[in-house]
């Protein structure tokens, strides 16, 4: 899907507006806030879970400094909690502290090498106690580009036609209707419960809980499960607009 698609198979499920043949340039006013709640839905959802096709990995080497500069990628969000680590020890990197906290450990002059902490400010990563130099480091993060190009390359914000989805095209879709329709002030309860289920069942599909196995699962006399992977999912996200 493109997001002309996207904005088509939305007017059509809502009805209030004819599907438009185009949208980025469009000056029609019901299109150009289509387009708006496009880009802010996606947004909202890029934010709102740690998609698995967003996520990446970034590795470097430290240097011995408390400021680890020009390290976060250029489609930084956010650092997944929990995946900081310093390869070459190996201890896990704790955070993001607060503002508050940072500032508290630095009135401390906290050391503790098997806990260390880290901090975002100015665009750079703050390590305490201070790394030494020439130190592995991986973390995984979040991209900022939730949509990309007809050749790939990743956006944050809708700029053609052509462009297409990273994060799922059907959940964008039913986020955006949802959205339009409480941006007229029309009944919107059908159009949320669709978009709160399938957002669940995407949820669910990111975390599924492995089966529990028994000996005859591995040996082949029989089976103790049905081999569907079961679901964890904490609750439904709601409030994309």
């Amino acid at each position: 899907m493109t997001i002309l698609s996207i904005i088509q198979d939305s007017a059509e499920e809502t009805g209030v507006v004819a599907p438009p043949t185009t949208v980025i340039g469009n000056p029609d006013p019901a299109i150009t806030k289509y387009l708006r709640l496009a880009n802010k839905v996606g947004k909202r959802l890029m934010k709102a879970f740690g998609w698995q096709v967003l996520r990446g990995e970034k590795t470097f080497t430290s240097v011995a400094t408390e400021t680890q500069t020009a390290i976060l990628p250029d489609d930084f969000d956010r650092v997944v909690k929990e995946t900081f680590w310093n390869r070459s020890t190996p201890v896990m990197i704790s955070g993001p502290v607060s503002p508050t906290e940072w500032q508290g450990l630095k009135a401390r002059s906290y050391s503790s090498t098997n806990l260390p902490k880290f901090a975002y400010r100015g665009g750079a990563i703050l390590v305490i106690p201070t790394l030494a130099a020439g130190q592995t480091l991986a973390f995984e993060y979040v991209s900022k580009n939730w949509c990309q190009d007809s050749g790939g390359t990743g956006q944050t914000a809708w700029a053609a036609d052509t462009d297409t989805g990273v994060l799922d095209e059907e959940l964008i879709t039913l986020a955006v209707s949802y959205a339009f329709l409480v941006s007229e002030g029309l009944p919107s309860n059908v159009a949320a419960q669709e978009f709160d289920d399938y957002y669940s069942m995407l949820v669910k599909n990111e975390n599924p809980k492995a089966g529990i196995l028994n000996a005859g699962d591995v040996f082949g006399s029989g089976r103790h499960w049905g081999g569907t992977p079961g679901a964890d999912y904490s609750g439904v996200y709601s409030g994309v607009y």
